[in-house]
């Protein structure tokens, strides 16, 4: 009894000292990507992992720039899908209490990406090229820091369109849902060094 009461008091004590720390991060998660579209059947499961870095808590501000790698895509109803890799850049602006053993947080924070292997199956060639390279957009989230494990849910919100629609016929199959916003959510849960 004593040895697990000297174990918890020793990660109590780590947990007290890290919460709030700054580090470099080594992220990883699931992503699930969407638009409000009629001819899409459902969204694109994916996935992303990346670094970070979380600055130290100021008043219970810190900022953490990350840099992703993300895989996501559409689904049509027509059993056509649309499969995008790109790199991503979060610059997420977090505020949360320090609460000793954990550190919850909101944030949000702008993002750009670039898209550097799009792929289609069911789509025609002139709507793959026609796929925008560059997105931009914001998301927001919560998270928890514990120790050096970190937790997060976030909600993007991309204000490019799939594709540059002034390049595309309007006899494309896909035409409409290529002209959406895409939407996406992500959980992720990192280390901190």
């Amino acid at each position: 009894m004593k040895k697990l009461s000297v174990l918890l008091v020793s990660i109590l004590c780590l947990g007290v000292l890290n919460a709030g720390a700054q580090g470099f991060i080594v992220k990883g998660g699931y992503n699930y990507s969407k638009s409000s579209v009629k001819d899409l059947k459902d969204g694109h499961s994916g996935w992303q992992a990346g670094i970070g870095y979380q600055t130290e808590a100021t008043k219970g501000f810190s900022f953490q720039p990350e840099l992703l790698y993300k895989v996501d895509g559409l689904k049509f109803s027509d059993g056509a899908n649309l499969r995008l890799s790109h790199l991503e850049l979060p610059l997420n602006v977090q505020w949360g209490p320090d609460l000793l053993i954990a550190r919850p947080f909101v944030f949000a924070g702008p993002f750009v990406g670039y898209n550097f292997r799009p792929s289609g199956k069911g789509m025609s060639e002139a709507e793959i090229s026609a796929l925008n390279r560059f997105e931009w957009g914001v998301g927001v989230g919560l998270g928890l820091n514990i120790w050096k494990i970190q937790i997060a849910g976030k909600y993007n919100w991309n204000f490019g369109t799939f594709a540059d629609v002034k390049s595309v016929q309007q006899a494309m199959a896909h035409f409409e849902s290529l002209k959406s916003h895409p939407r996406s959510f992500e959980i992720s849960i990192g280390f901190r060094f």
